[in-house]
């Protein structure tokens, strides 16, 4: 057993930057994340990085004196989750990048440490290990199982279903006993809070549409019955985010009625909603709120930052009285004992970056326990604005711009973000801030098919990659020259993933705008990708038609590969060989067919995922990145 004191002058520690390596402070993965306090209240379990990799850590509450309980493998693995059962052990998924027919799929994999031996077990049996495919065998867990947290229910693909069937699995010897068998095509299994399982459902295509059945059964031992079905895309939404005690309930967020994202609860054996538990006037509910037993105790959504709702008024009122407690800054609780004595609390804002604080309410304590990222603890970094604006169509745009002090008009970054169902926030942002620190500003777009503004506003970016998503940037610019906050053609733009893809696409349809183009994991072939055979049992409703033969030819028109002859500007790329969303080809071949007429370069990572989440792959990207801005901006 590896201790490793972390000593307190980590919270405000801070490097110089050397004047070649600007970005050496910023180019460090979170020391800390996913802390998770035992239901006790007595441990503090951990995914805690280093040098050498992330680790599995634990610590008495509240001290920072770790003992690393697992290492995983630098260049392949990534903590999921980390969930405690019971007292005595750690639930852990990790996954890892395969090689699957031409491309890297990602493979999931559990484990259990024993806190009290320091023993820690993959979640396997040897009748798995056997098949031949078994290195591409994911495990997931569908319960903790808290009234036998020895114990977890845990669902994988068994050869004899043909299917993913669910396992009573022990959690010190990883013996494994089918509890129930799919002969449904199940691919997510629900269980109650007592943990019967009683919720299966299987997403199946037909006729080019995905369907999603739900089978349930209302007693233990009942056989399961399908009870009701939706169309992906077409029916309203559909999410369950847990049951009720007795199982005869789901919470289900849904953009039935209100259209957008709302809980709801809904009688499963009738397949009918019932009444409206939370929503939000403005924006979507974005997920669940569990406790460290794997209850289900709230909901969260954003507006600029992250707020709560939870269903007790006890838990309500133990976050507000944490949130008072940093004035303006942004305060949650993200972890607490069973009897809600000891809490390890997230402060962040724009402009500070995150620190945990922890709480115990029976001696009557509290402080600093751990900055994510100690080293930008004294930094001083710039206020994010929040603005709007009409759209060149009308429709109402927001963002968020980030200027460095003490310059009038300063150089402009524009900084589409990824999914593109995913959104930007006004919490600091660790990149943003060092390019500000560089002196250039940066403007982020909540373009259409954003998440969280309700469904309208998401599906309108349905079907419009490179038309009305890309027009959305192109008015941001055109509102930050209008209005003075940017001068007219100084602008670079970057993004990374569906951010890469507008990168990559402005550089063909609005040639003069920039002077650069940075696409990190990006998308050069739109075409390519919905084609793909190996991603064609994902939803792709959200980019094309499939049934459509014309619009699917169509996506070669809004393909930057098959524009190269009207790039002017030059281009830098970089992908990760083991990206697992976006293959690395389609940078490559992008490449390979621009080099000999544009300025261009291409960084390829070996084993580098789309996510960057290694330091070598973070501390390429940083160096490459700064290079190329000093260069062309």
């Amino acid at each position: 057993m590896l201790k490793i004191t972390l000593l307190f002058f980590l919270l405000t520690a801070s490097v110089v930057h050397a004047k070649d390596k600007p970005w050496e402070s910023y180019a460090k993965l979170p020391m800390v994340e996913q802390p998770q306090i035992s239901p006790n209240g007595e441990m503090i379990a951990t995914l805690y990085n280093t040098a050498e990799g992330p680790t599995i850590s634990l610590a008495k509450f509240p001290s920072i004196e770790f003992n690393i309980l697992a290492s995983l493998k630098k260049d392949k693995d990534r903590v999921d989750f980390i969930r405690w059962s019971g007292n005595k052990y750690i639930i852990v998924s990790a996954s890892y990048p395969e090689y699957v027919n031409g491309q890297y799929m990602r493979v999931s994999r559990l484990y259990s440490i024993n806190v009290e031996t320091n023993e820690s077990k993959m979640l396997t049996t040897r009748r798995f290990s056997e098949y031949k495919w078994y290195r591409y065998q994911s495990f997931r867990l569908v319960s903790s199982l808290k009234n036998e947290p020895d114990f977890a229910l845990v669902s994988t693909f068994d050869e004899k279903d043909k299917a993913y069937s669910v396992f009573k699995v022990e959690l010190g010897d990883s013996s494994f006993d089918k509890i129930q068998r799919n002969k449904e095509n199940i691919g997510s299994w629900y269980a109650d809070p007592k943990g019967v399982l009683r919720l299966g459902i299987a997403i199946d295509k037909k006729d080019d549409k995905f369907i999603a059945s739900i089978w349930y059964r209302a007693k233990k031992d009942e056989a399961l019955k399908m009870i009701h079905t939706h169309i992906l895309g077409e029916d309203s939404t559909f999410s369950i985010q847990g049951l009720n005690e007795d199982g005869t309930k789901a919470y289900v967020l849904s953009d039935r009625v209100l259209n957008r994202q709302a809980l709801w609860s809904y009688d499963i054996e009738s397949g009918e909603f019932e009444e409206l538990v939370y929503s939000n006037d403005k924006y979507d509910i974005n997920n669940a709120i569990v406790n460290s037993e794997g209850d289900f105790i709230g909901v969260g959504y954003y507006d600029d930052f992250y707020k709560s709702h939870y269903f007790s008024e006890v838990d309500g009122k133990q976050e507000l009285m944490v949130t008072n407690l940093f004035g303006d800054k942004q305060a949650s609780i993200v972890s607490r004992s069973k009897d809600r004595t000891r809490i390890l609390v997230n402060v962040i804002s724009d402009s500070v970056s995150p620190t945990y604080y922890y709480f115990d309410l029976n001696t009557k304590k509290g402080g600093a326990w751990l900055s994510k990222f100690p080293y930008l603890a004294r930094n001083k970094f710039v206020p994010v604005q929040n603005y709007s604006f009409k759209a060149s169509d009308g429709a109402e745009i927001s963002g968020y711009f980030t200027k460095p002090e003490g310059i009038k008009t300063p150089p402009l970054i524009v900084m589409p973000h990824g999914g593109p169902h995913s959104r930007d926030y006004k919490y600091f942002n660790r990149e943003l801030q060092y390019l500000v620190s560089l002196g250039y500003a940066v403007l982020q777009v909540n373009f259409r098919g954003s998440e969280g503004f309700g469904s309208a506003f998401e599906t309108d970016g349905y079907y419009q990659w490179g038309k009305r998503m890309q027009q959305d940037v192109y008015d941001a610019m055109d509102w930050a020259t209008r209005t003075g906050l940017t001068s007219k053609n100084n602008a670079c733009i970057y993004g990374a993933s569906y951010g890469g893809y507008v990168a990559l696409t402005a550089a063909w349809q609005e040639p003069e705008r920039f002077k650069c183009i940075i696409s990190i994991s990006g998308i050069s072939d739109l075409k390519g990708l919905v084609e793909d055979e190996e991603r064609q049992d994902a939803y792709l409703g959200n980019i094309v038609d499939m049934t459509d033969s014309k619009a699917v030819d169509a996506l070669s028109e809004v393909s930057a590969i098959n524009m190269i002859n009207r790039i002017k500007a030059p281009i830098l790329l970089i992908h990760g060989t083991k990206d697992t969303r976006v293959d690395y080809r389609q940078s490559k071949y992008f490449y390979d067919k621009a080099k000999r007429n544009l300025d261009i370069k291409y960084v390829e990572i070996d084993d580098g995922t789309h996510f960057f989440d290694d330091p070598e792959s973070l501390k390429v990207q940083y160096k490459e990145v700064t290079e190329f801005l000093k260069k062309h901006l």
